[in-house]
């Protein structure tokens, strides 16, 4: 990977609301890119600035396998560092260059930093329901379908104050 060059860095905003920021850093090889996310949902627009405006010029022609180096440099090479903007910025940086090396590799990230250490991850889900009955049912459907933890928030609506619990 040492021949290869970043060639361009830019932000994608998502969402009608400008919430999620996905970095996508491309190399010289054609069609060769990674992508990662840089999201701070409250300061979106500042992060694709940051982005865009800092750390692209300093990124553009740099090596994108040499992610420790890059990491550290963007990181110390501003005034004011560490707060969650840059951080933000920085991270989607970082994982979009880890993107990168492992499709140069020809391997899944999770296999260059050693492996899988679970088979699942736990998971909460909100079953829902337009009553009662229905809440009732979308929840021991979930645990039929293997679901252990629920947010059960919102069933509170199918009760009122003098509804005995």
């Amino acid at each position: 990977m040492s021949n290869l060059k970043i060639r361009d860095v830019r932000v994608i905003v998502t969402q009608p609301t400008a919430n999620l920021n996905v970095v996508k850093i491309e190399t010289d090889e054609p069609e060769l890119y990674g992508l990662g996310c840089a999201t701070f949902t409250q300061r979106a627009l500042v992060v694709e600035t940051a982005v865009n405006d800092y750390l692209r010029p300093f990124l553009i022609g740099k090596d994108p396998a040499d992610i420790e180096d890059i990491w550290q440099s963007c990181n110390v090479s501003a005034y004011w560092r560490n707060g969650p903007i840059l951080n933000n910025a920085i991270s989607g940086v970082d994982q979009a260059l880890w993107d990168i090396k492992g499709k140069v590799a020809g391997m899944p990230v999770y296999d260059l930093f050693g492996g899988k250490s679970r088979e699942a991850a736990a998971v909460y889900i909100v079953p829902g329901g337009s009553d009662l009955k229905e809440y009732e049912e979308n929840v021991w459907a979930f645990i039929e379908d293997g679901f252990r933890y629920f947010k059960l928030g919102g069933a509170d609506r199918f009760f009122s104050d003098d509804t005995p619990l």
